[in-house]
């Protein structure tokens, strides 16, 4: 063999370390995503506000250009930023955010200052189509659509643990939406799914009452689906979403006052002391 083929094997990267690299970047650039994009939504960087460029940004950020640069793009594709000659990156105003983006979505959940709000929008945005998708489903659906909402149904009924809930039920309300067959109605299932695994990862706790009402609520708009009552449907959606926001503002209110409790309990201990 030639020397110099033999040098070129010895000296060409392995394809596990191009991988490492690549993945490396990966995780680099979704850091910068992570934490521009989370301190735009919850207002740390206002609108209005310059970035500068990809280089100076990319050392405020301990990164290289690259990842910035790609990092930046995402952003952008968000509707978070936009560059501007001779200014560089500016944040865009939050009307032109893609608010239903799921990322963007995530981030105002996690702000306190928005969390309340974004929810009660969010319930309010599914109010508006999941009952017309129950009657759509109720009109369209299939015998694999029905084993779909079904084999969800009895997962919500032997979930083991919050997280196991809640993508039960997250698996029903997006097997109703394809039982719509209409594809438009796909695009929204990311919206659920930050809200739902938002509620569930935050402490959710129901009482036995309240998860026996929540089964009973389901399998009811499963029940008038399956027998074709478009109108039965809608309704009963329409019920489930309401009782399920009360159930979130409950939730918040005694999230509230526990918390309040402790720091009184705090309070009257430092006195004491």
């Amino acid at each position: 063999m030639r020397k110099d083929a033999v040098l070129e094997r010895r000296t060409m990267p392995k394809a596990t370390d191009r991988k490492a690299r690549t993945a490396s970047k990966a995780r680099l650039h979704d850091r910068i995503v992570e934490t521009l994009g989370r301190r735009i939504v919850c207002g740390e960087i206002e609108p209005g506000a310059s970035l500068g460029n990809e280089t100076t940004t990319g050392e405020t950020l301990n990164a290289s250009r690259t990842a910035t640069r790609e990092a930046l793009k995402i952003l952008g594709s968000k509707g978070l930023i936009e560059s501007r000659p001779r200014v560089g990156t500016i944040v865009r105003e939050r009307e032109a955010w893609s608010l239903l983006d799921p990322k963007v979505l995530e981030w105002s959940l996690q702000d306190p200052s928005q969390s309340s709000r974004t929810m009660a929008e969010i319930y309010v945005f599914r109010m508006a189509f999941e009952p017309f998708a129950a009657a759509l489903a109720a009109a369209n659906r299939t015998e694999a659509d029905l084993k779909n909402i079904r084999r969800a149904l009895r997962g919500m009924a032997t979930y083991v643990d919050s997280s196991d809930r809640a993508e039960f039920d997250l698996a029903f309300h997006k097997a109703i939406l394809r039982a719509t067959g209409n594809k438009l109605f796909f695009a929204v299932d990311e919206l659920i799914s930050v809200a739902l695994r938002h509620i569930f990862r935050t402490g959710f706790e129901a009482t036995p009452e309240e998860d026996e009402r929540w089964l009973h609520r389901h399998r009811a708009v499963a029940d008038a689906i399956e027998n074709g009552d478009a109108e039965g449907a809608r309704d009963l959606m329409l019920g489930l979403l309401n009782e399920a926001q009360d159930n979130e503002a409950e939730r918040r209110r005694r999230a509230r006052d526990e918390s309040r409790r402790q720091r009184e309990a705090r309070d009257d201990a430092g006195r004491s002391g």
